[in-house]
């Protein structure tokens, strides 16, 4: 029987690989390599992620560096430090985050107005 209890990786650990499964993901530590979720990502203010991440969701209060697809949301915290790409059909992107790279949002512009400027 599944677990609602996130999946912890505390502060002091580190882990370097692939990481993958359906639990929701707090990282408090260090996470390098990939992470593919088809739940909620977390990185706390003390978390490290390098890494690409394909989830439902990500949170970042922290650090993330790597291509970050979100399908539902992404929402970067006024401590977010991220570096990258990301591409999610929501983003929120507090005051006083950190934000250095590309945002890709699925959207339907109005008619007149084409993609990728004039």
């Amino acid at each position: 029987m599944a677990s609602d209890e996130p999946c912890l990786i505390a502060s002091k650990s580190a882990v370097r690989g692939q990481i993958s499964g359906k639990q929701d993901l707090v990282v408090e530590g260090r996470v390098e390599g990939r992470i593919g979720l088809e739940s909620h990502l977390t990185i706390e203010e003390s978390g490290s992620v390098e890494a690409d991440m394909d989830v439902s969701q990500v949170t970042v209060r922290g650090e993330a560096r790597g291509d970050m697809v979100a399908a539902r949301s992404a929402v970067l915290h006024a401590t977010a430090r991220v570096a990258g790409k990301i591409r999610a059909p929501e983003i929120v992107i507090e005051d006083g985050a950190k934000f250095s790279g590309t945002i890709e949002m699925e959207v339907e512009l109005p008619a007149g107005i084409k993609a990728g400027g004039a």
